[in-house]
Order: structure tokens, then sequence, then C-alpha cells
């Protein structure tokens, strides 16, 4: 009986033994998660080489962990704008201009936004052939004509 005690503490001890050194075993610290301002650089980046999608993924993603940053959604927008993403662009866009409203760089690309809109159907009015003929004609005449209103 004291021989079967015996057995049993130090297969008991064994375990333990066994089961700390497993635990303590080393295992280096996660690495920090990016920060805005990192996801917000490599957009930045992405943009220089006018890889519009990887820069819209990035600012996504700083918008993610930094929410409502009129710069991030700036320039989120300028990139879904860049691949004719228009709606979402106009949505970030008002995101912006909502949480600055004198946000003079995300006024000139939304300016630009509708342009390219206007664009955007004109071309399509054209792929109407003689139906879409006088619609494209009057749009073309409102775009002229908004041009020449303005003075700079």
């Amino acid at each position: 009986m004291k021989t079967t005690i015996v057995a049993t503490l130090m297969v008991t001890v064994a375990a333990g033994v066994i089961t700390f050194a497993a635990g303590t075993e080393y295992h280096p610290p996660p690495a920090p998660a990016p920060r805005a301002a990192d996801w917000f650089a490599q957009g930045k980046a992405a943009l220089k080489a006018k890889d519009f999608a990887k820069a819209e993924k990035c600012f996504t993603e700083a918008d993610r962990v930094e929410q409502n940053n009129p710069e991030t959604l700036n320039e989120l927008a300028f990139s879904q704008r860049k691949q004719g993403k228009l709606d979402d662009a106009f949505a970030n866009y008002a995101k912006a201009l909502k949480l600055r409203p004198k946000f003079l760089e995300a006024r000139e690309y939304l300016g630009e936004a509708h342009i390219q809109a206007a664009i955007r159907e004109i071309e399509t009015l054209k792929s109407y052939g003689a139906d879409g003929k006088e619609e494209l004609a009057d749009l073309v005449k409102a775009l002229k004509d908004a041009a020449a209103s303005v003075k700079p």
C-alpha cells in the first residue's frame, strides 16, 4: 500500500511539474494592433501610388479604429470617388463636412464628385442614342451654363 501511495504521489508530482513547465513556456506578447495613424499613413502612401482600392481599405480601417475623424473620412471619400463609387463618396464627404463644415479640401472634392456624377449621366444619356438626345443636350447646356456662371 505504501508503494501504491508513493507511486501515485510521484505520478501526481510529475504531472504537476509537466503542467507547470508547459504553462510557463515563453510566448512573446502579441504585436500591437495598428493605430489609426498607421492605417492613415498607409492609405496616403496608397493614394500616392494611385492604388485607390488599397487606400480605401486603409482609410476604412483607420475609421474603424478611430471613428469620425474628418481627415480620414475625406480621404476615404476621395479614394472611393477615384474608383467611381460616388454614392459611398458622397456619404463620406457629408460625414466629414458635418464634423468640420469649413473643410476646404472636402468641399473641393465634393464639388469634383458632383462634376464626375454629371459627366457619368452625360455618358449614360449618350449611350441611349436618339432616345436620350434631347435630355443629353439639356444636361450639357445646364453644365456649360453653370460653369460659365462661376466667377472665381
